[in-house]
């Protein structure tokens, strides 16, 4: 099978709240409004919502966690799953067992109003294999190893994915390792994606997360990727592209993933 091989340069930035740090980010003023972050996926294992409320948008006002929300999440299945506040703004369900292939649809009341959002958990596509070879570095990228992922886009079928790097057990969270991209140009081929911008030492140990999103949720991700790239002193763009109703931010996404992981030997 053809071989396209894929040079991603990278860029990350932290989702709304949480331990994920913040990315100073120029975006349009927004009135105080709803944000949503939620994820529903298959593996690992992932049934949250985190519901805040911000004054502008990623912007450096507190975040204002909201408590007391009804939250609830049916399936095309017609089964209905409740979302219980575990924590200050934190909604999760132990009930729920996503399944590929079920669209899921949010309903969050608070403050008498509604928003809701729709998400499919399309199939999980599997990486490959991994491998490393050492990089003397070249311009402003650094000395070390980096890691090559292969795997093999499902033909005639549209795909969005999302990869995520941990370095021993944590995510690398830095401006160069938010990646995001679509089979528009690679539909149905064998894949080899260089994650350039991230070196490694002997000894580590790396996994790679490699997320099947659906269109609406990459649709975000891909908008907001956009946004910290814009070019100093031109004018604010518009936030991140949201599948949530009602004027609220954010996103909601069933996803599923393939992790693999190689340590890092000379």
């Amino acid at each position: 099978m053809k071989r396209a091989i894929l040079y991603l340069l990278f860029f990350a930035v932290s989702l709304l709240w949480g331990c994920e740090k913040v990315i100073d980010v120029d975006l349009n003023e927004a009135h105080p409004t709803v944000v949503v972050e939620g994820n529903l996926a298959t593996f690992p294992f992932k049934a949250e919502i985190k519901l805040s409320k911000t004054g502008s948008y990623f912007g450096e006002s507190e975040i204002e966690k909201i408590e007391g929300a009804e939250v609830t999440v049916q399936s095309s299945l017609n089964e209905t799953f409740r979302f219980v506040e575990t924590e200050k703004g934190i909604y999760k369900s132990d009930k729920i067992k996503p399944k590929e292939g079920v669209t899921y649809n949010l309903t969050v009341h608070t403050e008498d109003e509604t928003y809701t959002a729709s998400s499919t958990l399309e199939p999980a596509v599997l990486i490959d294999s991994l491998n490393f070879f050492f990089d003397e570095g070249f311009a402003y990228f650094e000395e070390g190893y980096i890691v090559r992922a292969y795997f093999t886009d499902p033909e005639n079928i549209e795909n969005f994915y999302r990869i995520k790097i941990y370095k021993n057990d944590t995510l690398k969270n830095e401006p160069d390792n938010f990646i995001v991209f679509d089979d528009r140009l690679i539909d149905g081929k064998h894949i080899e994606v260089t994650l350039r911008g991230n070196t490694f030492s002997v000894g580590d140990t790396v996994s790679i997360q490699f997320i099947s999103l659906d269109k609406n949720s990459y649709n975000y991700f891909n908008t907001f990727k956009e946004l910290i790239n814009v070019n100093p002193g031109s004018a604010a763009p518009a936030n991140p592209t949201s599948n949530i109703s009602n004027g609220a931010l954010g996103f909601f996404s069933a996803w599923s993933s393939d992790i693999k992981t190689v340590i890092i030997e000379k």
